[in-house]
Order: C-alpha cells, then sequence, then structure tokens
C-alpha cells in the first residue's frame, strides 16, 4: 500500500508545468554560472553576449581553419544530415564535393538561360499588373521567382509558385512561418533535436513546425522522381537528386537513403529561396529610394542594351562596371544571412586579439557587423554607396564581404545567387519604370531569425514599362 502511494505521488510530479519549470530553471542557472562563474566571465562584453558564451572571431572563417561548427546550435536550426546540418569536417567536406559541380561559375553560366527565362515570365506577370496601373507585391514576387528556380534545380520541375494569384502560394507561407519560428530552436536547440526524433504523430502535435509540413511535400516529389528517373521518357532530369544518387560523385560518398535525401533537398531549397529573394527585396527599395543610384544605373543597361531587356544576358550583365557596384552594394546591406554562427576552439586552443581562448569555447562571426565595420568600409558603412566599388582593384573589399560567409562552409549557390541577381535587377528596372507604393522604411526593418524576417507590410512597387 505504502510503495502504491509513493509511485502515484511520483506520477503527480510528472506534469507538463513541472517540466517547463524545470526546464526554465536549468537555463536560468547556465545563465548565472556564465555571466558570473564561467571562465570567460572576466573577459569584456557585454551581459548578453557572456550569458551566451559568445565572442567575435574573423579567422575562424579560413579555409584552413581547424574550427568546428558547433553541434548544439545546429542541431536546433537545421537537419543533421544536411549539407549546413552536418558538423563533422570530414564528411561535410565530402557532401561539398558532391554538390559544388553544380554550382561553380561554369555551370551556373550553362544555365543562365534557364533562370533568364525564369525571370521573363517574371516580367510577363508583371506586364499584366502594370497595364492595370495594380500595385505590385515585390516581396512574394522575387520569393515566388527564387522558389521556382530552386526548386526545378532540385526536383527537375518548379513549384510554379509564380503562376499562382498575387505570388501567394502554400509553400511561401510554410517557410515564412518556419523562419518566424526559427528563434525557438536557436534558443532552445534541444526541441529541435526532440522534434525530429519523436514519432510523426506525437511531433506534429507537440512541435507544429511548418517546415516538417513542408517536407511532406517535398517527399512526395522526391518518391514520384525516385519511380519515373528509369523511364525512357523521363524529360524533368534532376541534376541535384542525380548527384546525390551517384556513388561514384566523390570519393567516399555514401548515397543517402530517403530521409536524409528529403533533408539536403529541404535544406537547399530553404537556403536558396529566402537569402536570394531577400537581397532582391532590399536592393530594389534601396535603389528606388537613392535615385542618383537608379537614374545612373538605369542610363548604364540602356547605353549596354539599346534593343531591349529581351537581349539582355548574364554574359553581358555581368560586364558593366556600375551595375556590379550596385549588386555588390546591395549584398554587402542587404544581410542574406545576418545572425552569428558559432564555431568551438580546436583542441589546441587560440589567441583572438591577445586573449588566449580554451579548447572547447564558442566563438562567433557577424556578416551582419563584418560588412559594416568601418576600419574596412569607411565612415559612411552604414549607407547604401555603391561607388564605394568603383575602384581599381575592388576584389581588395571583396575579400572583406562575408555576405555569403568565407572559407569551406561559404555558400554553396553564390554563383546561382549573383547569376539571379544580375538576370532580375538588370531586366525589370531596364523595362520598367518602379515607383514605391504605400512602403515605408519602417515596413523595410527587419529582425534576426537566423534568415531575416521583416517586420513591417510587404514591399509593394507600381511598375510601368518604360517607352522604347
Amino acid at each position: 500500500m505504502e510503495s502504491h502511494q509513493t509511485a502515484v505521488s511520483s506520477d503527480r510530479w510528472i506534469t507538463p508545468l513541472n517540466f517547463v519549470i524545470l526546464y526554465c530553471g536549468f537555463y536560468l542557472l547556465r545563465i548565472v554560472y556564465r555571466i558570473y562563474l564561467h571562465p570567460l566571465a572576466k573577459y569584456p562584453g557585454s551581459r548578453l553576449a557572456a550569458a551566451s558564451t559568445e565572442c567575435y572571431f574573423q579567422e575562424v572563417t579560413k579555409v584552413s581553419s581547424k574550427f568546428t561548427k558547433e553541434p548544439t546550435f545546429y542541431r536546433g536550426i537545421s537537419f543533421p544530415s544536411s549539407s549546413i546540418g552536418l558538423t563533422d569536417p570530414h564528411v561535410h567536406r565530402i557532401r561539398r564535393q558532391v554538390l559544388n559541380p553544380l554550382f561553380t561559375v561554369s555551370r551556373v553560366q550553362t544555365v543562365a538561360p534557364k533562370l533568364q527565362s525564369k525571370v521573363e515570365h517574371l516580367c510577363q506577370k508583371f506586364d499584366g499588373l502594370a497595364s492595370t496601373d495594380s500595385p505590385v507585391n515585390l516581396y512574394a514576387a522575387f520569393k515566388s521567382l527564387t522558389m521556382d528556380i530552386v526548386s526545378e534545380m532540385i526536383f527537375g520541375e518548379s513549384f510554379h509558385v509564380m503562376d499562382s494569384a498575387g505570388f501567394q502560394h502554400p509553400h511561401l507561407d510554410a517557410l515564412h512561418d518556419a523562419v518566424k519560428k526559427a528563434w525557438i530552436f536557436r534558443t532552445f536547440p534541444n526541441l529541435g533535436w526532440l522534434s525530429l526524433n519523436l514519432p510523426d504523430s506525437v511531433s506534429s502535435t507537440l512541435f507544429p513546425i511548418p517546415i516538417i509540413e513542408f517536407g511532406k511535400v517535398c517527399r512526395k516529389r522526391i518518391d514520384s522522381y525516385m519511380i519515373n528517373r528509369s523511364k525512357p521518357d523521363q524529360k524533368n532530369r534532376s541534376e541535384i537528386l542525380e548527384q546525390l544518387l551517384d556513388p561514384n560523385a566523390a570519393r567516399g560518398h555514401v548515397v543517402p537513403n530517403a530521409y536524409d535525401l528529403n533533408e539536403e533537398a529541404l535544406t537547399l531549397l530553404t537556403a536558396g529561396n529566402d537569402t536570394t529573394a531577400n537581397s532582391m527585396i532590399i536592393g530594389a527599395y534601396l535603389i528606388c529610394t537613392h535615385h542618383e543610384v537608379l537614374k545612373r544605373m538605369v542610363e548604364e543597361l540602356q547605353e549596354a542594351f539599346p534593343e531591349g531587356d529581351e537581349s539582355i544576358t548574364f554574359e553581358r550583365a555581368k560586364q558593366l562596371p556600375y551595375l556590379t557596384a550596385v549588386l555588390r552594394e546591395v549584398l554587402r546591406c542587404s544581410n542574406p544571412l545576418p545572425g552569428r554562427l558559432p564555431r568551438v576552439v580546436p583542441s589546441e586552443g587560440a589567441s583572438v586579439d591577445g586573449i588566449d581562448l580554451a579548447p572547447g569555447v564558442i566563438v562567433h562571426t557577424s556578416a551582419y557587423l563584418l560588412n559594416r565595420h568601418k576600419s574596412v568600409w569607411g565612415e559612411d558603412s552604414w549607407q547604401f554607396k555603391p561607388e564605394r566599388w568603383l575602384i581599381d582593384q575592388p576584389q581588395t573589399l571583396d575579400k572583406y564581404m562575408t555576405s555569403f560567409y568565407k572559407g569551406s562552409r561559404q555558400c554553396l549557390g553564390m554563383n546561382l545567387a549573383w547569376c539571379e541577381l544580375y538576370l532580375l535587377m538588370s531586366k525589370m528596372f531596364l523595362r520598367y519604370e518602379v515607383e514605391i507604393y504605400k512602403t515605408t522604411a519602417a515596413d523595410m526593418a527587419w529582425t534576426d531569425h537566423l534568415l531575416m524576417l521583416f517586420n513591417g507590410n510587404d514591399f509593394h512597387a507600381k511598375l510601368r514599362r518604360r517607352k522604347a
């Protein structure tokens, strides 16, 4: 009888409320320890930074760096078997060797005509809205463009998001909600790991993560592709899936199972969509609000393409010096991945600004801060000023720009993003007069949710075809 009462009494402690109290108590004690008792507490820095055991360290991005990804953080914001989630340097190196050939400069040059047709398709949608003087939701339009480009690269066929009314689509909503909730899993990374390891029926109830539901859509696409890929009439070939499925793609490459294949596809889809689209959104707004920049860029485009925007190609557009300076400045100011990315000090330790760091200490770099450091960019580092790139050797500044990160973890789709920006910006501004519509600087303000999350209303503009 007594043992039964003890068991019942113990069960009463296992309640959701007690679990929350214990979980919060654990984090509170850890914060107190880090601020006052941790070995790094004696070093200068804000209390918030101390509470996160963070310091800033640019050298960790070197190709030869022995700093490794901090596994707890990446466990919370990515899938463990994806190219972003892989924390073992050797395994990650193999995955990059598999995927890198699809994103080289020469390869992007080859697929540029396909991207050009996507941009033209978007502009045809713009033409219909321009003819009725209707405002265009450029936020949704740019997200639709990049989604259709990346989804076709991954699955062999796009999601056709650009064809949806007003560029509104459930897939875009799912990714937006995923970014919106990303702070939860950055703050409590163990919840991300738990959600991925519980049965689907339990996980979907306790952790309703939109990206997981979107993952089911992607899984159906992959399953369909796997069934039809060997058929002679299969037209929509996915070079990304084929590369991942090729056991000879790189030495040591292990072909992913269906689950891991879906994780990689989801990761590439998310990273390739939001980052580039956000740069387009901020870039278009900055160009429109800096009239001298807009005027000079359009004049250069008109001189280079007197036949009209139909003659624009990636190869020709990237030869234009002022357009290139504008896009470089757009990438510097647009913060595709603004947050701090943690790395772990290697076993031999490290030194930062004369301060010795013990093995295992977590250090960060921030693209947002580095892209605005006055020692590199000058006193006007917070201003949008393309002219800063019009120097004899702009590459001397390129090495300091961290929008695509640096080293072995540099953005896989960097060359693809450049191509998309050249084609979209040149074609849109040569074809149309772009006038901001009911969008303010407050609407363009954003919050760091790992990726950018805009705080206000969507960016709208009115487009009018330029006279020939």
